[in-house]
């Protein structure tokens, strides 16, 4: 009986052997899927990250190309900025285009300016009260937009008058700049 045990006991231990192989070899396969399932999902970010990069470097590539295009739209949008703060010549345009669209202006009242140290701009507040049709209206404020002079209409107010059927009165609250010398 003795060899018999030995058998029965060699028997046992290749069969805990056996199963310990399958156990082991079950683990190493499950732990290669979750590494490649960890692998394919981080193929997919870096070409997620690299169609970005791309896109990034085409958008760069086409900034490059419009160098010249960009740099005269900020010589033209710094030329519409001047030095020094002339409310007069702002008046003097004002008033100019307004007879330019039959308006009337009323007032044209500076506030206090506010200089931004971020930028190097100051800011010069003012309200405008005008008259006319609105048609007239509309026309000047796209040339006062697109005019020589940086102007920001922040608030339109829009009245009818007494006096004319059609007319209307318009309050302006608007800001032009210039650049800090300091």
């Amino acid at each position: 009986m003795n060899t018999s045990q030995q058998q029965s006991r060699k028997k046992n231990i290749l069969l805990i052997l056996a199963v310990l192989a399958v156990i082991i070899g079950l683990s190493l396969l499950f732990l290669q899927i979750n590494g490649a399932n960890s692998l394919r999902v981080s193929v997919e970010d870096e070409k997620m990250a690299l169609s970005q990069a791309e896109a990034l470097l085409q958008q760069r590539l086409e900034s490059r190309a419009n160098e010249a295009v960009y740099r005269e739209k900020a010589a033209r949008y710094q030329a519409m900025i001047p030095s020094q703060p002339q409310e007069e010549v702002i008046l003097r345009t004002i008033r100019r285009i307004a007879e330019e669209y039959d308006m009337r202006v009323l007032e044209v009242r500076f506030d206090e300016r506010l200089p931004n140290p971020d930028n190097g701009l100051v800011q010069m507040p003012m309200v405008i009260t005008i008259e006319g049709n609105y048609g007239s209206l509309i026309q000047m404020l796209d040339h006062l937009q697109w005019g020589g002079r940086a102007f920001r209409v922040d608030q339109v107010n829009i009245s009818l008058t007494v006096a004319e059927q059609s007319g209307i009165r318009a309050v302006l609250t608007a800001s032009a700049f210039f650049r800090n010398g300091n």
